[in-house]
């Protein structure tokens, strides 16, 4: 649940210095000391541009501090700020106000931030200093990412990398490829995500300096997060374990607090809820040294998630709300949708379902609030495209008639020194042609080029309006599982409960349906892989829960169907593994489902689900079975033109079910 907000906080577990050595506090200071009794010994008392150099220590003096104390950052700041105006060093202005925006963004003041980074910007612009730029974009980078704007982010991230790849800076290169890769994090796009944390550390094979140690130990530590997303606790903590020494001795307080919050979600994961408070009460502690109110929301609804996971209600109930109210300190929202849907199984829990319809509600308006948000992002990416395209295509058409008057010039000077009246009378015939045709080919291309715009836009709209959709009916249904779940805590028939147990699978199957196909690249594809363990998933924690050890196994990979297809495959599965969880192991405590969907060719494919049950009775036949799932998968085989089967071989119970897919079906 909080996946997304801890690798972002990553961004500030690594400080940028002005310097590639580590310089400790003492040392700085007594430079600054040094440098203050040798103005006094020449007798100068007037400031001069000689005082740069007390400016530019100062700001590494605010960097090492806003590890440990960033409102002594800021003082030390503002001192830098204040002597680099009085002698008008404009490289130190822009240096401080960097240095604000770097520290604002450690305290979640993103706004403040912004402000001074774009001041920064500006400032090193002007003076033409490269590197200093590049820096600046990279923050400004970090701070939209933060707000999760993520096309400003991905702009000035691109602009800072492509400076640092001209100045040949390597290891900043790294640092811009790990924030990249935040980003897609947050876009739940785990393929591209690790490939740029993979490309920040072939940057940093090489590099064993100080920043690109500790650059590594910042990628390594996400992407010991990213296990933890795909609930390898074990190995995350492995992983996360290995860098506190790293962050311990370097002072990284913010850093720590990070890691702490991880391994406390981990230790969620495995049940072991005493390690999992220990670890994020010090992760609280951590952000509340450095004034992190970003973590400190963090830590405080991860508690609260902690203390519900045990049943005890009450402190759920006050932690959750404390980290809710810090998150809307600061305006994070995916954070405040995260709450809220604590809040809401909170009060489900409790029986005080008004709250818990009240929570869900709120938690659903901050989901399309984001994914508006989203949506307004990636309309504002596309017009940014299509100027770009339009201003490359009228820089060409320029260039072609450029190349074309030179041609016919020579073509002219050629004919006037062999016959110079023909030629001319000649040339001027021909000339008036290619301007009429030229004329008349440039108002065609103009309306061919207006009707292409018009249908790209078009069609980019409609894909954009068909991805609400889909968000939106994902949502109501997860809605709809809601209701259904808070009901089913007051019913006491086992048939009954079973029943509305079996009506929540199948909504949720739908559910996941659109929740896929929104967040797909291919509006129209749902990648069936991602599909089936998100369901299997789901019907586990549902059907078996804590009490039994039984495993879901995928195979199949790189199948991808459309809407007509995927839905009837769906809810085939969701009825064939409710169907086992739920009569193939009542006698057994642990055991193995197998799902599997091969290609047969383009056109015809074959599920299979299998499992090593107690097996069907011996009497058991499809056709006289009075199952409403099984007759339901009798009339989903045919739907999908095939068939459904079962048989038992080698100790195992399989349902094979033979189908087409419909678009290619219905396009032969």
């Amino acid at each position: 649940m909080i996946k997304k907000l801890i690798f972002l906080l990553w961004l500030f577990g690594f400080s940028f210095t002005y310097s590639q050595s580590e310089r400790t506090i003492d040392s700085l200071q007594s430079e600054i000391i040094k440098f203050d009794r040798q103005k006094e010994k020449s007798g100068r008392t007037q400031f001069t541009l000689q005082d740069s150099t007390k400016c530019n220590l100062w700001i590494e003096l605010a960097m090492v501090f806003n590890e440990t104390n960033p409102q002594k950052a800021l003082l030390i700041t503002q001192n830098a700020l204040d002597l680099s105006s009085k002698i008008n060093y404009r490289k130190g202005i822009a240096l401080s106000h960097n240095t604000f925006g770097k520290i604002y963004n450690g305290k979640a003041d993103f706004n403040l931030a912004i402000k001074n980074i774009t001041r920064a910007i500006k400032i090193n612009a002007a003076i033409n200093a490269e590197e200093n730029l590049a820096d600046s974009y990279f923050t400004l980078g970090q701070s939209y990412l933060f707000l999760n704007n993520y096309t400003l982010s991905l702009k000035n991230l691109n602009i800072a990398l492509g400076k640092f790849q001209k100045l040949g800076k390597t290891s900043k290169e790294a640092r811009i490829y790990n924030n990249i890769a935040i980003l897609f994090g947050k876009l739940d796009n785990r393929k591209e995500e690790l490939r740029y944390y993979n490309k920040a550390l072939g940057k940093l094979k090489n590099d064993n300096s100080n920043y690109g140690q500790n650059l590594k130990n910042t990628v390594n530590t996400n992407i010991g997060n990213v296990y933890s997303d795909y609930k390898e606790f074990e190995k995350s903590n492995e992983i996360l374990r290995e860098n506190i020494d790293y962050v311990v001795k370097h002072d990284k307080i913010n850093g720590l607090g990070l890691i702490y919050l991880r391994m406390g979600v981990n230790y969620m994961g495995l049940k072991d809820y005493g390690n999992s408070l220990a670890y994020l009460n010090n992760a609280l502690t951590c952000f509340n040294t450095v004034s992190n109110k970003s973590g400190e929301g963090d830590a405080l609804r991860t508690i609260g998630e902690a203390y519900y996971t045990m049943g005890q209600l009450g402190k759920a109930e006050e932690f959750t709300k404390k980290g809710l109210q810090l998150s809307e300190q600061i305006g994070e929202l995916e954070s405040i949708k995260f709450a809220y849907e604590i809040l809401a199984k909170i009060y489900s829990k409790r029986g005080d379902y008004q709250k818990a319809y009240e929570s869900q509600v709120q938690y659903k308006k901050v989901s399309d609030q984001m994914f508006n948000e989203q949506i307004s992002s990636k309309l504002t990416q596309i017009q940014l495209s299509h100027e770009f395209e339009r201003r490359q295509q009228a820089n060409k058409e320029k260039q072609e008639k450029k190349d074309a008057i030179l041609k016919k010039m020579a073509v002219r000077e050629k004919r006037i020194r062999y016959i110079v009246i023909l030629s001319l009378f000649v040339l001027s015939i021909v000339t008036l042609g290619v301007y009429v045709n030229l004329k008349r080919y440039k108002k065609q291309r103009n309306i061919i080029e207006k009707q292409k715009g018009q249908i790209q836009n078009s069609l980019q709209e409609k894909e954009t309006l068909l991805r609400e959709i889909h968000h939106r009916v994902k949502n109501n249904l997860q809605i709809i599982t809601s209701l259904l779940n808070m009901q089913s805590e007051n019913i006491k028939d086992a048939t009954v409960l079973a029943s509305l147990q079996e009506g929540q699978s199948r909504v949720q199957a739908m559910s996941l349906i659109h929740q896929n196909l929104y967040q797909s690249d291919e509006i129209d594809k749902v990648d069936v892989e991602n599909y089936l363990r998100e369901l299997a998933d789901y019907l586990t924690k549902m059907f078996v829960g804590n009490s039994k050890n039984v495993k879901v196994r995928i195979q199949t990979s790189n199948i991808k169907f459309d809407f007509d297809t995927a839905i009837p495959l769906g809810l085939i599965v969701n009825e064939l593994v409710s169907n086992a969880f739920k009569y193939g192991f009542q006698t057994k405590e642990e055991g193995n489902i197998w799902i599997k969907i091969r290609a047969l060719n383009e056109l015809d494919y074959e599920l299979k689900i299998e499992d090593d049950g107690d097996g069907l009775p011996k009497d058991f036949n499809i056709k006289n079975s009075k199952s409403l799932g099984l007759k339901l998968v009798t009339i989903l085989s045919k739907q999908l033109r095939g068939n459904f089967s079962v048989a038992t071989k080698e100790g195992k119970t399989i349902f094979t079910v033979a189908f087409k897919d419909l678009k290619v079906y219905q396009s032969a």
